[in-house]
């Protein structure tokens, strides 16, 4: 029942759209891996269309690089390409790894065998854990066994890396990060068990005191469909939806389904406009936008945007990008103060006549036009 009601509601809404836009061309609206950018801003590709992206974008707190991890399945070949991208604040790719790892708070990139320290300082090497009690690297930790049986002092020697470690990471493990090195205990193995039934409650993982990576908080609307008054549409704002794909079934689980295409408007900080447009379903075009924030040296002319891909929908592609400016120099706003006003449908729009325009825009202008 409820898809029925959000799905009447937003043909509705869309048709009486599609009669206030009847002007618009929607010839002019590309796909992103298409695009040709606007007057000032060109559209980049991060990862091609057929790249599933993580739903963690990282930015490093130290440099304000970016980082994105994707995946995509080679049927051909029977396996899973991975990559992970360390990308700058103006969206240009600095290097890359065909590889995919837990990244930790600290910029540690975990895996269960051994650990990297690429994210902080470019090293590719693959590190082993560290036995506290032989001071050894550790081959498989899934077969490995401490040589100290006396639990007592298993457990003296825990405590000890424990009160120590700038960072405490569990998961099969405990890994203490210590001087830069990872040292591994298995508080779960059968000659510790008794001493460990309540041992995370008791020294729960330490991951708040050497935070580096920060994961990006998303932009996208959270309804595209309501009402102008009530819509945010200062960024991006929907200007068709044209259904290709209806699907109906009728009954005790009765519902409607639609997917076609989306039609959208993105608004860049000097005035231009991007006509994109996006397959997906009915309710959400399912792009996630994002900026890194000005505190980890971000621009605000920089918009990173990932797309959710669906198995169901052949058109429905996957991939991320980045709109950015063509000239790096030019200035990231126009306006030094913003005043907006409501346009003849009722959505919050600049209003051009009362917003102050910056002197750095100003002077940047007199350039262009010599």
């Amino acid at each position: 029942m409820k898809s029925i009601l959000i799905l009447g509601v937003f043909l509705t809404l869309t048709n009486c759209n599609m009669i206030s836009q009847d002007k618009i061309n929607l010839n002019e609206f590309q796909e992103l891996h298409k695009h040709n950018g606007s007057k000032n801003y060109e559209v980049v590709e991060l990862f091609d269309n057929k790249m599933v992206i993580n739903e963690k974008i990282l930015v490093d707190k130290k440099n304000g690089n970016l980082f994105s991890q994707a995946s995509q399945e080679d049927k051909l070949n029977k396996q899973e390409i991975l990559k992970t991208k360390r990308i700058t604040n103006l969206g240009d790719e600095l290097d890359s790894l065909n590889d995919y790892y837990r990244i930790l708070n600290d910029g540690t990139q975990y895996y269960s065998w051994y650990y990297s320290n690429w994210i902080i300082n470019s090293d590719t090497t693959k590190h082993k854990y560290i036995d506290p009690f032989s001071n050894k690297k550790i081959d498989d930790p899934y077969e490995f066994t401490a040589k100290e049986k006396d639990p007592e002092k298993w457990l003296e020697k825990f405590k000890e890396l424990y009160n120590k470690a700038q960072y405490v990471y569990e998961d099969s493990f405990y890994y203490f990060k210590i001087d830069e090195k990872w040292y591994l205990m298995d508080p779960y193995s059968k000659e510790i068990k008794n001493l460990s039934k309540n041992i995370k409650q008791q020294y729960p993982p330490k991951e708040d005191q050497d935070i580096r990576m920060v994961e990006l908080q998303g932009l996208s609307p959270v309804f595209y469909f309501d009402p102008p008054e009530k819509l945010d549409t200062q960024l991006i704002k929907k200007i068709d939806y044209e259904s290709t794909y209806y699907k109906e079934k009728k009954g005790l689980d009765s519902f409607q389904y639609s997917a076609g295409w989306w039609y959208l408007e993105i608004y860049m900080p000097l005035g231009d406009t991007l006509r994109i447009k996006r397959y997906s379903y009915f309710e959400d075009p399912e792009l996630r936008l994002y900026k890194i924030p000005d505190a980890y040296d971000g621009r605000q002319d920089v918009l990173f945007i990932v797309q959710k891909p669906k198995n169901a929908h052949i058109e429905q592609v996957a991939g991320m990008y980045a709109i950015r400016p063509k000239d790096s120099k030019q200035p990231q706003r126009r306006y030094s103060q913003i005043v907006y006003k409501r346009d003849k449908e009722g959505y919050k729009i600049i209003d051009k006549e009362q917003s102050v325009e910056s002197d750095e825009y100003k002077v940047w202008i007199k350039k262009k036009q010599k």
